[in-house]
């Protein structure tokens, strides 16, 4: 619905109900995975999981600061890409269990990353490895400062959508 789309993609930029309860219920999901705080009263609601919401992992990016609460392997974190995405091979190599557990903190202290790595390298798995390994040398952990969104779920939304005017697709079929 145009109606619903952000005003400069073109809408009303009234908000769709529908798609803000998907946001909210990411941001309630983004709570209980323990992205803030752990002693929030929060942290311990059990979140039912709604089959839209599996939109999260692509809509959610974090802006690292200390990398306490950034899932290394799994969260979207450099570029706004995760790790499987920049080397699909290099993370086949890991246990999912690692990969669901470690932090960018943890992993970047003395480049623990590599001892997560299972199994044998090829030319090709050991290029991304050789690529992976000059991103994190420009990383830069900020100690004083915590983890954080990129993006709101809501905005996310709206992600690949084009400016478009009201009425062009309209005017252009009863020209």
């Amino acid at each position: 619905m145009m109606t619903c789309r952000p005003i400069e993609l073109g809408g009303l930029g009234i908000s769709d109900l529908q798609r803000i309860g998907w946001a909210l219920r990411m941001r309630w999901l983004w709570l209980w995975l323990k992205k803030t705080k752990p002693d929030r009263p929060w942290s311990s609601f059990l979140v039912q999981v709604h089959s839209c919401v599996s939109y999260f992992s692509m809509a959610v990016c974090t802006v690292v600061g200390n990398g306490s609460r950034t899932l290394f392997w799994t969260d979207r974190w450099i570029h706004g890409q995760k790790i499987e995405d920049l080397a699909p091979l290099l993370f086949a190599l890991v246990a999912k269990r690692r990969a669901n557990k470690r932090t960018v903190l943890e992993t970047l202290t003395d480049n623990t990353w590599i001892g997560d790595l299972q199994g044998a390298l090829s030319v090709g798995v050991l290029a991304k490895f050789l690529n992976l390994w000059v991103i994190l040398s420009q990383v830069v952990l900020q100690p004083q400062s915590e983890d954080s969104t990129a993006k709101s779920a809501y905005e996310g939304l709206f992600q690949g959508s084009v400016f478009g005017e009201p009425g062009l697709l309209t005017n252009a079929i009863f020209s």
